[in-house]
C-alpha cells in the first residue's frame, strides 16, 4: 500500500515539522504548504492529498477527490458546518483541548481590566493625568455565569475559583459536571439565572441554536452592573442591541474578542463606547503569537493522525449537523 499524501496549511517551524513527520514515519508523504503561496498555487497540492491539516476554503476542498479527513487548528467549526458545501463523507476534527489555558487567561485579564478600571486609567496616563476613579469591583464573591461549560468555559471556571467566585456553567446537560462549577443550568433556564449574574462569560460555537441568543431582552434583564466577556462567537450577541443597552448606561463593562459583524468596521458605535474593551479575535491565537498554544495543536494533529493510521476513532470529531464535537 502506498503512502498517504498530507497537506499542512499550518505555519509549522521546522521543529514542529519534524514532529509531525516523525508521527506519520514511513506512511504519510508530506506537502507543507508555503503560508505566502496564493490559492491558486497551493491547488494541486490540496487535490492530491488524502489528509488536511489548517483550513482551506470550501470551494478548495470541493476540488479535492481523494480527501478523506480534515484536521483544523481552531476549536471554532462554523467557517465548515454554517456553511453548505463541506464535502460530504470527509472527517473533520478540531482543536478543541488545545485553547483552554490561552482563552481563559484572556478571560481573567479582561475582567480585572474592567473591574479595576485599567482601560480608563491607560487613558489618564496619557494625558499625565494622576486621578483616582471613584468605582472598582472585585472578582471575590461574585456570581458568574459561563455559557458555555466545555473545555474553554471549564477552563475558566477552574481560575475564577481560585478568586472566590461562585460559577454556575450552562450546557446542554446538567449531569456530571466537573467541580469547579457549584452549579450547571441547561439553556431551558437561562432567563431565571441571568438577572442574578455579576459576570456573564460566553464561549459559544456558532450554531443555528446559539444565533441571536443574548437578545436585547436579555441584555436589559442582566444587572446593571454586570460585566459581559464574548470569546465565542460574534453572532451570539445582537449586536445593535447591545448598542442600545450600553447607551442607556446598562452594563457595568463589556469585553467583546468577537463581533457581529467581524472584523468591526471603522465608524461603528462600539469603538468609541469607554465601557467596552475590544480585541481582533486573539483571545485564542496560536501559531505566531502563542508558542505553547501552537505546540498543542501539533501534538493533537501527531495523536490524530497515528489513530488514523491506525484506524481508530479520532479525537474531537465534529458531528456536522449539529456543529461541534459532541462526544
Amino acid at each position: 500500500m502506498g503512502k498517504k499524501k498530507a497537506a499542512v496549511l499550518l505555519p509549522c517551524d521546522r521543529a514542529q515539522r519534524d514532529m509531525m513527520t516523525e508521527a506519520g514515519k514511513d506512511r504519510v508523504e508530506w506537502q507543507f504548504i508555503d503560508p505566502q503561496m496564493s490559492r491558486e498555487e497551493r491547488q494541486p497540492f490540496l487535490e492530491e492529498a488524502e489528509i488536511i491539516f489548517g483550513e482551506p476554503g470550501i470551494r478548495e476542498l470541493q476540488n479535492c477527490a481523494r480527501l478523506k479527513w480534515v484536521q483544523m487548528s481552531w476549536a471554532g467549526t462554523d467557517v465548515y458546518t454554517m456553511r453548505e458545501g463541506f464535502p460530504k463523507g470527509v472527517l473533520l476534527t478540531n482543536a478543541r483541548g488545545c485553547f483552554q489555558t490561552v482563552i481563559a487567561e484572556y478571560i481573567l485579564g479582561v475582567l480585572l481590566a474592567m473591574g479595576r478600571n485599567l482601560k480608563q486609567y491607560a487613558l489618564l496616563q496619557q494625558e499625565e493625568c494622576w486621578s483616582q476613579i471613584r468605582r472598582e469591583s472585585l472578582l471575590w464573591d461574585k456570581e458568574v455565569l459561563i455559557l458555555g461549560a466545555g473545555d474553554i468555559g471549564t477552563g475558566a471556571a477552574k481560575r475564577l475559583k481560585a478568586f472566590g467566585t461562585h460559577v454556575t456553567g450552562m450546557r446542554r446537560t446538567d449531569r456530571n459536571y466537573p467541580d469547579c462549577f457549584d452549579a450547571m443550568i441547561t439553556r431551558e433556564e437561562l432567563d431565571d439565572r441571568l438577572p442574578g449574574a455579576d459576570i456573564v462569560i460566553a464561549c459559544l460555537p456558532s450554531t443555528r441554536e446559539t444565533r441571536g441568543l443574548l437578545n436585547e431582552k436579555r441584555l436589559r434583564s442582566m444587572k446593571k452592573t454586570a460585566l459581559l466577556v464574548n470569546v465565542g462567537r460574534g453572532d451570539l450577541i445582537h449586536t445593535a442591541g447591545l448598542v442600545r443597552v450600553l447607551h442607556d448606561g446598562h452594563l457595568g463593562g463589556v469585553a467583546l474578542d468577537v463581533t457581529d459583524p467581524e472584523p468591526l468596521p471603522k465608524g461603528h458605535p462600539l469603538w468609541k463606547i469607554e465601557r467596552v474593551i475590544l480585541t481582533p479575535h486573539i483571545a485564542g491565537q496560536s501559531f505566531g503569537y502563542s508558542r505553547e498554544t501552537g505546540q498543542k495543536v501539533v501534538n493533537l494533529c501527531c495523536q490524530n493522525l497515528e489513530r488514523y493510521l491506525e484506524g481508530r476513532e479520532l479525537v474531537n470529531l465534529v458531528d456536522l449537523e449539529k456543529g461541534y464535537v459532541t462526544g
